[in-house]
């Protein structure tokens, strides 16, 4: 597995968690380059796993948070995935961040930094 593989492997997994709906507001996001246009992205992505070790049976995954305009904050997990995907993923994030000498949540914004310039700079359909 490679960053490339990742990134389609999440940013494909995202794309299909929307149409979404502010739970406060009731603004619906259309599509991911909707939410990532409308939205305000809070810090990196937070992972609560402890991956240094084995990997967990059944992991939580990475949680990106965001402000909606009404100032809710939106969540989009990785609650989705099949576990033994996410487990692959974790294991890729873990050894690749060993390489890269940089922490895991680091590893995860450049991730998602990747996929939000993918999606902001495919012409909107």
């Amino acid at each position: 597995m490679n960053e490339d593989i990742v990134v389609q492997i999440v940013r494909s997994y995202i794309e299909g968690l929307f149409p979404r709906v502010c739970p406060n507001c009731g603004r619906r996001f259309e599509s991911l380059r909707d939410y990532l246009v409308t939205t305000t992205h809070l810090e990196s992505p937070i992972l609560y796993d402890k991956i240094h070790g084995e990997m967990p049976d059944e992991p939580l995954g990475p949680m990106s948070h965001a402000n909606c305009p009404c100032g809710t904050t939106l969540t989009v997990s990785s609650a989705g995935i099949p576990t033994d995907q996410l487990i692959e993923l974790l294991t890729w994030a873990r050894d690749e961040s060993h390489n890269r000498s940089v922490p895991v949540r680091e590893l995860l914004h450049q991730i998602r930094d990747r996929i939000d310039e993918q999606v902001l700079s495919s012409p909107s359909s």
